[in-house]
């Protein structure tokens, strides 16, 4: 179970099979790991899940292998279920999620957590594969690929490789591979923005080992709340739902509260939505799922005429 998608298992995995579990998209949403926000997106899990699935079905054909099976419904995908293990490093390493989480980063915006992690000293920018400081909203060429851990608190970034390999029992030419796929997902992912006219700025992706040890993509990628995107100057992703709050009176208290390593019962609730943000944002995901898939999934403005029309609406009303 999660903050913006629930877990149906149909067939547990065994040590040594693979299982069966649908994910059920739903149209909540979550930022700053607070969990599930007040609000809730109308079509937003639909929009997710038709974009994960397209780009699942795209990366097999290309030969990339994937824990996707089939969409059953608009909002629920069927997926191989592979075992998690939190505890110890395991005997065998296969039909298991990876501890990790899989960064591409194409551009580095103002906020980004690496001029964060670098100002503070906890990484150099050779860590990255950087010849030197970074420039802000500058195209990396190459991306960096970063990782972090998952099934921990709050997600904890790794200084460099030797730490990831340390926290994974992975060796090199293993670590390697992971890299590898990442950056064939980003090529993949890239393309696709590129063909729309968006920038596709970074992502994250998950990756698991099949039941004969081989890795396969895993959870979702490719969607605006995986990714962040750009179109024509536009934020295309869950980044508008932060800016929202970003710098307000709650936000100021969550990091707080972060830092004080408060339990999430005592953090403070968030105030709600206006409605004209959460309509927009609606028909933002259900525009960009359009686009992305190719196929009128969704009766709304086509993506330029939602920001020209209705974006330049909500920026007049001081709402963005």
């Amino acid at each position: 179970m999660g903050s913006v998608k629930d877990l149906e298992i149909i067939e547990g995995p065994t040590d040594d099979e693979e299982g069966i579990g649908v994910f059920e998209f739903s149209d909540r949403y979550s930022i700053f790991d607070y969990g599930e926000m007040p609000d809730e997106i109308e079509g937003k899990g639909e929009a997710l899940c038709l974009m994960g699935v397209y780009n699942f079905k795209k990366l097999e054909e290309a030969g990339i292998k994937t824990h996707f099976i089939e969409l059953e419904e608009r909002d629920r995908m069927k997926f191989k279920l592979v075992n998690v293990i939190t505890d110890e490093k395991p005997d065998e390493y296969k039909n298991m999620m990876v501890p990790l989480e899989i960064i591409y980063r194409n551009y580095l915006g103002e906020g980004s957590s690496v001029f964060r992690r670098l100002d503070k000293g906890k990484i150099e920018p050779e860590d990255l594969g950087l010849d030197g400081y970074p420039e802000v909203n500058k195209e990396l060429d190459p991306p960096i690929i970063d990782f972090s851990t998952k099934f921990e608190k709050f997600d904890r970034y790794f200084k460099n490789l030797d730490e990831v390999k340390e926290h994974t029992g992975f060796d090199d030419e293993k670590i390697d591979l992971i890299k590898k796929k990442a950056i064939e997902v980003n090529d993949f992912i890239n393309k696709r923005a590129e063909e729309l006219g968006w920038i596709h700025l970074d992502g994250k992706m998950e990756v698991a080992l099949n039941r004969d040890g081989e890795l396969m993509l895993a959870d979702v990628l490719g969607t605006l709340d995986e990714d962040r995107f750009e179109y024509d100057g536009f934020k295309l992703s869950k980044q508008m739902l932060r800016n929202y709050y970003r710098g307000g009176e709650w936000h100021e208290l969550i990091e707080k509260a972060k830092e004080e390593d408060l339990p999430k019962d005592d953090w403070p609730k968030p105030p709600r939505l206006p409605e004209k943000l959460v309509d927009f944002v609606s028909d933002m995901y259900k525009a960009a799922a359009n686009e992305w898939t190719g196929e009128e999934h969704f009766d709304v403005k086509a993506l330029d005429e939602l920001i020209e029309e209705d974006y330049e609406e909500l920026k007049d009303e001081g709402l963005v």
